[in-house]
C-alpha cells in the first residue's frame, strides 16, 4: 500500500488516490486522532490509521509527503485552545514516524519541515551557484505596509519536476542535469525547480517540493519510483 500524507483540502492528492485505486490511501491529520496508532522506533511492528482504516507499518510500501507541518486549521475536532499544542505534537510525531519507516519516502522529513529541508530561495540559489549552475540573483524588498519579504522573479520560466533520478517537464538535457543535481544536493528525491527561459540562456530561479501531482507524467513517475524501489 502506498500512503499519501496530505491535507484533506488537497484535491490533487484526492484525485491521485482515485487514479491509483487499490494501490494508495490518503493519510490526513484527522487520522492521527483515531485510536489504533502504535509507534515502535527502529522496527516494523508498529500500526497506523490511514483513511480511517488500520494499517500495519510493514504493509506500507511507500509514502508521498505533501504536508510541510500539521496546521491548527486541520484540527477541527480538537478544543480550540489546545490546537496549537496538538498541531506541534502531531508534527513531531510524524517527523519521527516518517524518518523511521523503512519503505521509500518522498521526501524524508527534517527538523523544520515534513517535506524535506526548509530552504528559502536564497539557500537554493546559493546551492545552485556552488554547483556551477547559472542563477538569477535572489532579491527581496520589504514594503512599508508589510514585514514579509517579497521575492521578485522574472515572468518567463520553465518548470521541471524531479522524481528520483528522473526529470519530468523538459527535454533539455542541461536543465534536467541541473535539477537532478539540486535534488541530490538537498538530499531529496522529489523536487520542483524553475529556470528562466531567456534568450541569454537558462538560469536557476527557485525550487521547492510542490511537484504537480495532477500532471499525468509526474503521477506516472512517482508510481514508477515506488515500484522500482
Amino acid at each position: 500500500m502506498l500512503v499519501i500524507l496530505a491535507t484533506r483540502h488537497d484535491q490533487a492528492c484526492g484525485r491521485l488516490v482515485a487514479d491509483w485505486a487499490g494501490h494508495a490511501s490518503l493519510l490526513t491529520c484527522e487520522d492521527l486522532s483515531v485510536r489504533g496508532w502504535r509507534y515502535c522506533p527502529g522496527g516494523e511492528m508498529g500500526a497506523s490509521v490511514v483513511g480511517a482504516s488500520p494499517a500495519r507499518a510493514r504493509d506500507i510500501e511507500g509514502v508521498l509527503t505533501r504536508l510541510p507541518r500539521v496546521d491548527e486549521s486541520e484540527l477541527g475536532n480538537i478544543v480550540p485552545g489546545d490546537r496549537g499544542y496538538v498541531a506541534a505534537e502531531m508534527t513531531a510525531f510524524l517527523a519521527a514516524w516518517l524518518s523511521d519507516l523503512r519503505c521509500p519516502v518522498l521526501n524524508r522529513p527534517t527538523a523544520a519541515c515534513l517535506m524535506g529541508p526548509h530552504w528559502r530561495r536564497e539557500r537554493w540559489v546559493l546551492t545552485a551557484a556552488k554547483l556551477g549552475i547559472p542563477v538569477v540573483t535572489a532579491c527581496r524588498s520589504v514594503p512599508a505596509a508589510t514585514q514579509d519579504g517579497v521575492p521578485h522573479l522574472p515572468r518567463g520560466s520553465t518548470t521541471l519536476h524531479v522524481i528520483g533520478q528522473r526529470c519530468v517537464g523538459s527535454v533539455e538535457e542541461s536543465l534536467c542535469r541541473w535539477a537532478v543535481a539540486l535534488a541530490e544536493a538537498a538530499g531529496v528525491g522529489m523536487l520542483r525547480a524553475r529556470f528562466t527561459a531567456a534568450e541569454a540562456g537558462p538560469a536557476f530561479l527557485d525550487a521547492d517540493y510542490w511537484v504537480d501531482v495532477a500532471d499525468p507524467e509526474v503521477s506516472k513517475a512517482i508510481l514508477s519510483y515506488f515500484a522500482g524501489r
